[in-house]
């Protein structure tokens, strides 16, 4: 039985947030899409609203559709840990759905940069809507201080400062009682710059005896409880399978990245191609990519190593007449469709997939409904799982949010899939 369960907005946070639960002995499956009529099993379910680029009615719909008619044990709201998204929509949404006594906010990631101090919310030091992050083209985070992007919430909000969270559990403990309202839920943002601090916010939280909406990314996931004996984790990779690698992010550090992978390994989407005939550019993809596997035993496609390739697809776009949403999305399905013809073609390949809309996209070609959680990942935030359900069923994977990683990342997780050093 099901007795924790994730709603997250993309699909590499719902693979992130998974592999928390699942490294702690949790089975743990992340379903695609909310969408799906699959039945999960197991003890946490995650499941992929696929919100985070919707516009805010539709993100909170979505999430209320999971959590209206559950009740599980322990809800999680996982939130991009640099604050894309409809993060405030969404998190009334929760609200609404599970009428929590405490809604515990926490997005702090400290093993990968993002901390919350004095309300405000750091990545590698620079406030949120000044880092990289700041910079996305659709949803970027709206505000660097937590209780100011609450301010709008039809709820109260409280916060809890890093003075008070760095006494410990019976500290915090304490601030969430004196927080809780009579009246109805209660938001209260948390700050945490280590990850004890996270496990204290966690700990206390599972203390009181009123329930909590937990919100926040995988570093907030890594410490909450889940009642009940965990029914393990844990997969093997079969390292004969190829390996098929899928970058679709233009991130700083996945363009360092791919960096490290030998030309030989990689294949390069022709993005000027796929704005205007998406089909025949993933077409042209797929043949040289099942070249590039039964040369190398594998092959990393990806849709830009440099930022100029992004100029060069807007430009692309402009001459054809269509918005930059469309670029992105037509650039998108003709990796994907090529991604999933070379990964389905014979023996289903062993899958590494950067980017969230990229990863869903192409699990979606391959007709796959769920991933389960290994409980084991390359780094911190690139976890391992294995597909369940289409023609990779079995296949091992591994996902990537664009912003995470050093300059290592893609090629250890090539590595640890099977594709052989050259």
């Amino acid at each position: 039985m099901t007795r924790c369960l994730v709603v997250a907005d993309d699909l590499t946070g719902s693979c992130d947030a998974g592999h928390e639960f699942a490294t702690r002995g949790y089975d743990t499956s992340v379903v695609l899409s909310a969408q799906t009529d699959t039945t999960t099993r197991g003890d946490v379910a995650v499941y992929n609203t696929e919100s985070r680029y919707e516009e805010p009615a539709v993100a909170a719909d979505r999430v209320r559709a999971v959590l209206q008619d559950a009740d599980p044990s322990v809800a999680f709201k996982k939130v991009d840990s640099t604050l894309r998204g409809n993060v405030r929509a969404e998190i009334d949404a929760a609200t609404r759905a599970t009428a929590p006594a405490l809604v515990v906010v926490a997005p702090a990631f400290p093993d990968n940069g993002r901390l919350t101090a004095c309300g405000y919310h750091l990545v590698d030091g620079q406030l949120v809507t000044d880092s990289p992050p700041g910079n996305d083209e659709e949803r970027p985070p709206t505000h660097d201080s937590l209780p100011e992007l609450f301010a709008s919430s039809e709820y109260p909000v409280e916060r809890i400062g890093v003075d008070t969270v760095a006494r410990g559990t019976a500290a915090v403990r304490e601030a969430f009682e004196s927080a809780t309202s009579t009246d109805g839920p209660v938001i209260v943002t948390c700050d945490a710059v280590t990850d004890s601090h996270l496990a204290a916010i966690a700990t206390a939280a599972d203390s009181l005896s009123g329930r909590c909406l937990y919100v926040g990314s995988g570093g907030l996931a890594r410490h909450v409880a889940v009642p009940g004996t965990p029914s393990g984790a844990g997969i093997d990779v079969d390292p004969t399978r190829p390996v098929v690698g899928v970058s679709g992010s233009v991130a700083p550090e996945t363009l360092e990245q791919l960096e490290a992978v030998p030309q030989g390994q990689r294949r390069h989407l022709d993005v000027e191609t796929a704005v205007t005939d998406p089909s025949g550019a993933g077409a042209e993809l797929a043949s040289r990519g099942i070249t590039a596997v039964g040369e190398h035993g594998g092959v990393l496609l990806h849709s830009a190593d440099e930022r100029g390739d992004v100029d060069r697809a807007m430009a692309a776009g402009e001459r054809a007449g269509v918005d930059g949403a469309t670029v992105r999305r037509r650039i998108t399905d003709a990796l994907a469709a090529g991604a999933a013809e070379v990964a389905g073609d014979g023996l289903a390949s062993n899958l590494f997939l950067t980017g969230g809309e990229t990863a869903r996209a192409v699990l979606d070609g391959l007709d796959a409904t769920a991933l389960r959680m290994a409980g084991e990942s390359v780094a911190p935030g690139i976890p391992l799982a294995t597909v369940e359900g289409g023609v990779a069923d079995g296949a091992a994977a591994v996902t990537k949010a664009g912003g995470f990683g050093d300059e290592q990342a893609i090629i250890k997780s090539l590595a640890r899939l099977g594709l052989r050093d050259e």
